[in-house]
C-alpha cells in the first residue's frame, strides 16, 4: 500500500479516508532531461533489435516497433506541458525485451535493455521538491 500511495503523490501521514493527493508540481526541466534520456535509450535498443534479429518474426517486430512507438511519445511528451498522469502512462507501458535470462547471442541487448528499464524507473519516481 505504501508503494502506491507514493506513486499517486499521497503522503503516509494523510488520512486514507480523506482520498487528498498531495498536490506535485513537475520539475519540468528535469522532467525533459528525463525523457530525453528514455527516448533515446528506446531509440537505441529498437536499432539494435533491428540489427540483431530478423525483422521476418512476427513478435520481434512487434516488439521493436513498440519500442520506436514508445520514444515517438516521449518525444512528444518532453516537447508538451508535462502532466504527472502521462508521464506514468508513458512508464508503465515500458517493458524489458527479455523477462528472463537474455538469450545466447543476444547478450549486447542487455545493457541497452537495462538504460530503458532504469530511465523508465527514474521517471516514476517523484523528484526532491515536486511534492507540495
Amino acid at each position: 500500500m505504501s508503494f502506491l500511495k507514493k506513486l499517486f503523490g499521497r503522503r503516509d501521514d494523510e488520512d486514507d479516508e480523506e482520498g487528498v493527493d498531495a498536490p506535485i508540481t513537475l520539475d519540468a526541466e528535469r522532467r525533459k532531461v528525463q525523457l530525453l534520456r528514455l527516448e533515446q535509450a528506446l531509440d537505441a535498443l529498437a536499432t539494435e533489435m533491428r540489427a540483431e534479429q530478423s525483422m521476418d518474426n512476427p513478435g520481434w517486430r512487434a516488439r521493436v516497433n513498440e519500442y520506436s512507438r514508445l520514444a515517438g511519445v516521449a518525444m512528444t511528451q518532453r516537447q508538451a506541458p508535462l502532466a504527472r498522469d502521462t508521464l506514468l502512462d508513458l512508464v508503465f507501458e515500458v517493458r524489458p525485451v527479455f523477462s528472463g535470462a537474455i538469450p545466447d547471442g543476444m547478450e549486447r541487448l542487455g545493457p541497452l535493455q537495462d538504460e530503458v528499464m532504469a530511465a523508465a524507473d527514474d521517471l516514476q519516481r517523484l523528484l526532491p521538491g515536486e511534492r507540495g
